[in-house]
């Protein structure tokens, strides 16, 4: 292990890594792990992947904050790397099929990491506010780890997902409300029934298993980066882990160069992207979200500075885009490439098709897309894009009087 403990990035106050607070106890400031980056560079190189037998995102156990004998893993990470054509021209357009986890969404990642933790300090019980994913996904971990699991969502939260984090045995709470109210309640019981608080939102540790994304992708392009990698933003914990792996290669000597971070939000919940486009640092947080990206409609996302951070370092950017232009590129990703994504996974290839538009993304780049979650997470906005299928009688006739219309 070479992490070194936690470290405020608001008020700058440390601590071990054995802190059991979400957040920093001086300032309610977010957490990062630091790390002894002089010694894992001299330690820990590529050579080593050749020889691990782990296969999965722990092949990179090394540069995460768990000893080896409290992981709880599933068997996640290192997920497809698609090439898609049918979108745009010119451009080399690579998927990068996060859905293709043990609860089918990039959350896994965090909550590998987040529930390894967890068992490694022996808390008595994990906790988490979600829009879904993150919840169905820690819910999971914690069933495989034995730990017991305290969800609130909001009460508009898809039922798919909601019936996914009961299987698993958590204790499943429905807030009516917001997902900031949703926040809101479960803030004050984790501090009252002294639970471990894992929310994407805040979590340390989710960020150091959304990192993965970044060692993953480059180790599949042979550790040539990509020149874009995009991002659906919603709490931001994956473009700031990918943001963060990214910088972690390129100090260990692995890459030469670090790509572009696109931020994409939905337009009716885009406070990261208007803030971007405003060239402030405030985020004005949307009170009332709007989208038929569910996962993505965080009014008041905790990491927002962290994503515009990450933005600026790396010289990219933040777009909006519609409902509309969302759900025209679900359909064609599932009809022409075989994708079906999650809805609120689409918007980072809906982002990039209105970025090579507009020429910001030029002919010859190559652009890596999260895809976050499985079109099966969606089934209420896809069963309002396809046609009913046809009934027919047994008997051939029956089908030959269908095939004719």
């Amino acid at each position: 292990m070479y992490a070194t403990g936690l470290k405020c990035v608001k008020c700058g106050a440390e601590y071990s890594t054995n802190e059991k607070s979400a957040v920093c106890p001086r300032c309610n400031g977010l957490f990062e792990i630091r790390y002894d980056y002089g010694s894992m560079h001299d330690e820990f190189g590529k050579s080593d992947l050749a020889t691990t037998k782990a296969r999965g995102l722990w092949r990179y156990a090394k540069a995460l904050p768990v000893r080896p004998e409290s992981i709880v893993t599933l068997g996640e990470g290192f997920t497809p790397l698609v090439e898609t054509r049918k979108l745009v021209r010119g451009v080399k357009l690579l998927a990068k099929l996060d859905y293709i986890m043990p609860t089918s969404s990039f959350k896994d990642r965090g909550s590998t990491v987040a529930v390894s933790k967890a068992k490694e300090l022996e808390v008595n019980a994990v906790a988490i506010d979600s829009t879904g994913n993150a919840a169905a996904s820690l819910s999971a971990y914690a069933a495989k780890a034995e730990i017991p699991c305290y969800v609130f969502v909001p009460s508009s939260t898809e039922p798919e997902k909601v019936v996914q984090m009961s299987a698993s045995g958590a204790k499943v709470i429905k807030v009516k409300g917001t997902r900031q109210d949703t926040h809101d309640v479960i803030e004050e019981a984790y501090r009252k029934y002294g639970w471990y608080y894992c929310g994407f939102m805040v979590s340390p540790y989710a960020i150091e298993g959304t990192k993965t994304i970044a060692y993953e992708i480059c180790e599949q392009l042979d550790w040539k980066p990509p020149d874009w990698v995009v991002f659906p933003v919603g709490t931001g914990s994956g473009i700031v882990g990918c943001a963060k792996g990214l910088q972690e290669l390129r100090k260990l000597g692995w890459i030469d160069r670090i790509p572009r971070l696109v931020c994409i939000q939905a337009e009716g919940c885009a406070p990261i992207s208007n803030a971007y486009k405003r060239g402030g640092e405030d985020i004005i947080p949307v009170k009332a979200p709007h989208t038929v990206a569910e996962g993505l409609a965080v009014g008041a996302p905790p990491k927002g500075s962290l994503v515009l951070e990450a933005l600026r370092k790396t010289g990219g950017l933040a777009e909006v885009v519609t409902d509309d232009e969302t759900i025209e590129c679900a359909k064609v990703l599932a009809a022409k490439e075989g994708l079906y994504a999650e809805i609120s996974a689409v918007p980072s290839i809906a982002g990039v098709v209105k970025l090579v538009k507009t020429d910001i993304i030029e002919r010859g780049d190559t652009v890596v897309c999260e895809l976050t979650g499985t079109g099966l997470k969606s089934s209420r906005e896809y069963s309002q894009m396809v046609q009913e299928p046809s009934e027919i009688e047994p008997n051939l006739e029956s089908l030959i009087h269908v095939l004719r219309g």
